[in-house]
C-alpha cells in the first residue's frame, strides 16, 4: 500500500511538472500546442498536497524533497493564481515535518 501511494505521488508530480512545461512553452512560443487547463492543474496540485498532508506526521521522502519545489515552479508558471500559491498548506506540511 505504501509503495502504491509513493508511486501515485511521483506520477502526480511528473504530471504537474509536464503541465507546467507545456504551459510555459505555450506562453513563450505564443502557439497553443497543448491546452493546459488551469483548473486541472489546480486540482492535481491540491491532490498532491492532500496526499502529503495525509502522510503526516511520518511524511514521505518524496513530499519532503519535492513538494516545495513542485509547488513553487507550478505557481510561477501560473502567475501564482492557484490555491496552493495563496494558502499555507505546503508550509504546514514542512512545519509539521520540521524539514525545509
Amino acid at each position: 500500500m505504501a509503495a502504491t501511494k509513493k508511486t501515485l505521488v511521483i506520477v502526480l508530480m511528473i504530471v504537474l511538472v509536464s503541465s507546467v512545461g507545456a504551459g510555459a512553452s505555450t506562453l513563450f512560443t505564443g502557439t497553443p500546442s497543448t491546452r493546459v487547463d488551469r483548473q486541472d492543474i489546480n486540482i492535481q496540485l491540491n491532490s498532491v498536497i492532500d496526499f502529503c498532508l495525509k502522510s503526516l506526521p511520518e511524511g514521505t521522502p518524496e513530499c519532503d524533497n519535492q513538494l516545495g519545489e513542485v509547488v513553487v515552479s507550478t505557481c510561477k508558471a501560473n502567475n501564482n493564481d492557484l490555491d496552493a500559491c495563496m494558502n499555507d498548506r505546503v508550509n504546514q506540511y514542512y512545519t509539521m515535518r520540521n524539514v525545509k
